[in-house]
């Protein structure tokens, strides 16, 4: 019987290698409680901007994704938030940045190199009054739209940074392999990280859900 292969995520596309290799061995999370509230506003954006793409676009909603790599032994799935020939990813943060995040880049390249799209959407939308938010969108130049704290950005197919992702999964696959854990990003992301209580156990009283 053939190995099965190592399952990665698309969202964890160039994140904390660390925070991978927890999730591959099986690690509970633990979510910080002032994650909470940002996961649930998340949530409510992602369901509020798909009804939109889905009814007024005829987006399909969370399309599930693999790309699979036999040679390097492992696979990634995915679930794009809107697909109709392109990818659209929607993220919902505190504030709009001005340039998409490394990551965010890598993990919608994952999704455009499945759907052998040239163009992918990348949607920023602040947390906070979403339904008002969402309402005052202009749509006029979709998929490109413009919003008081939104922002769309178009992002070209990216080889390099597809074949540069490809190489950090395969690092952690074989620390994976080694049992033992890469290096972590130790920054200010790893407030919001579910395995804090692994990598900072001081900061444990802090509480988590």
């Amino acid at each position: 019987m053939a190995d099965e292969l190592l399952e990665f995520y698309a969202s964890e596309a160039l994140m904390c290698p660390r925070r991978i290799y927890y999730r591959l061995k099986g690690y509970p999370q633990r979510w910080p409680i002032n994650v909470k509230i940002r996961l649930e506003q998340g949530v409510r954006i992602h369901n509020l901007l798909g009804n939109i793409l889905k009814k007024r676009f005829n987006y399909e909603l969370e399309k599930h994704m693999v790309l699979k790599a036999p040679r390097l032994g492992f696979e990634i799935h995915g679930r794009i938030d809107a697909f109709k020939g392109h990818p659209i990813e929607i993220k919902g943060k505190t504030s709009v940045p001005r340039e998409p995040y490394d990551y965010h880049l890598a993990q919608l390249n994952i999704y455009m190199r499945w759907a052998n799209a040239e163009w992918g959407y990348l949607y920023y939308v602040r947390l906070g009054n979403e339904k008002e938010r969402l309402r005052k969108i202009d749509f006029s130049r979709f998929p490109l739209v413009e919003g008081v704290g939104f922002r769309a950005f178009e992002i070209p197919y990216d080889k390099k940074l597809f074949h540069e992702t490809l190489r950090q999964f395969y690092k952690i696959k074989k620390h994976y392999e080694k049992d033992k854990p890469p290096k972590g990003w130790d920054n200010f992301m790893c407030k919001y990280c579910p395995y804090r209580y692994l990598c900072q156990p001081e900061d444990y009283a802090d509480g988590f859900f």
